[in-house]
């Protein structure tokens, strides 16, 4: 039997996925430690953030209780969601209460978010509270004979802080041991610079680099600049944000141009939400050296999760052809889409490549049987 061969082309791709998660905002006060001012029955604090609408925590009737989740962490809090206890006529229990977000376990310490009006029996409001930085979430109604009982209490936020410092920094050059890390190791270094201070060599176009691992709406960059001889090195320095690491990150969108610091201090620069994994500074020009006692970052995220998935495509088509990869990547959103992943975006991060592999082609008899 002659055997025919042809050429099947397999092409590999790397496609990168980026699921918005500003579109599916986590709870995070989901399972936290909860405690309350007292107890009725069964009615335990933690039955307020354990997901399930069906229990509730119930305190004692007694007068200014309280109900309080730690959140571990000093938060963002841009809004805070209560579902009331199905309890027919007893719903009014709610009204007044007060929401407060701080960092303070007293209850009167913190500032508040919101007062309750009134929630309708089983049913969950939601109430806005800006961006109040807090480690604690507290639900109070002041007076006597009052209880606090509810199903259900849900946060939404983002951590606050200063997120350079969960990052890796890396940097064109080092000079001795003024390492990039050192930028952002949260010592300011304006005692003895070389142990809290990068800088690079003297060099053209120096630059200095911060991966923040996630990508961030970033409202602000803070940068501290040296303490000695030579604060003017600073000086005309670009800061930019984004997702790029062509040319080491340098042709990333600009937030802000920096036209000096003094000598020790601290300055703020606006970046407007700019959204961005990396943030550089550089110094155009020849014969520069970029020194930098501390970078902070702030802003809210990780407004992005990237995953990379490598995907092979048995096709007889050419998936060079730009069009033809637009078209697969159309037919994979749309597959996802039916499985309800839609807030998704789809994009190649490398160019597909051709693999030539041999087939046996040989005719079949198509009978019923030898």
């Amino acid at each position: 039997m002659k055997k025919l061969f042809k050429s099947l082309w397999i092409l590999l791709g790397l496609l990168l996925i980026q699921e918005m998660v500003n579109g599916a905002e986590e709870n995070v006060a989901l399972r936290q430690t909860c405690t309350q001012s007292s107890i009725y029955g069964t009615g335990y604090a933690g039955y307020a953030v354990d997901g399930v609408v069906d229990s509730y925590s119930h305190t004692g009737t007694q007068t200014d209780p309280w109900w309080r989740v730690d959140l571990v962490k000093v938060y963002r809090v841009n809004r805070v969601a209560i579902t009331n206890k199905l309890t027919g006529y007893y719903y009014y229990r709610i009204n007044g209460a007060v929401i407060r977000v701080g960092n303070f376990l007293n209850v009167y310490s913190n500032p508040i978010c919101a007062v309750i009006s009134t929630i309708a029996s089983g049913a969950r409001a939601t109430f806005s509270c800006g961006g109040m930085e807090g480690r604690y979430v507290i639900v109070h109604i002041p007076g006597d004979q009052k209880i606090v009982t509810f199903c259900e209490v849900e946060v939404y936020g983002y951590l606050a802080g200063n997120r350079a410092v969960d990052g890796a920094a890396t940097q064109s050059s080092t000079s001795g041991n003024w390492f990039a890390e050192k930028a952002i190791d949260g010592n300011r270094g304006l005692q003895q610079l070389y142990t809290g201070c990068s800088s690079t060599l003297n060099e053209t176009n120096p630059w200095w680099r911060l991966d923040l691992r996630h990508i961030y709406r970033v409202s602000k960059v803070v940068v501290t600049n040296r303490n000695d001889c030579c604060a003017e090195q600073i000086n005309g320095a670009e800061i930019r944000i984004g997702n790029s690491l062509e040319n080491n990150g340098t042709n990333n969108p600009i937030c802000a141009v920096i036209p000096a610091i003094p000598a020790g201090e601290s300055y703020n620069y606006l970046c407007d939400g700019m959204d961005g994994r990396y943030v550089n500074l550089m110094i155009p020009g020849d014969m520069k050296t970029l020194t930098l006692c501390e970078v902070e970052v702030y802003g809210e995220g990780p407004a992005l999760k990237r995953s990379f998935v490598k995907m092979q495509f048995n096709s007889s088509k050419d998936l060079t052809d730009p069009s033809m990869r637009e078209h697969v990547l159309k037919q994979l959103g749309s597959d996802l889409a039916d499985r309800g992943f839609t807030d998704v975006k789809l994009r190649w991060s490398q160019t597909p490549k051709p693999v030539i592999q041999k087939v046996n082609d040989a005719k079949r008899r198509c009978g019923k049987g030898n």
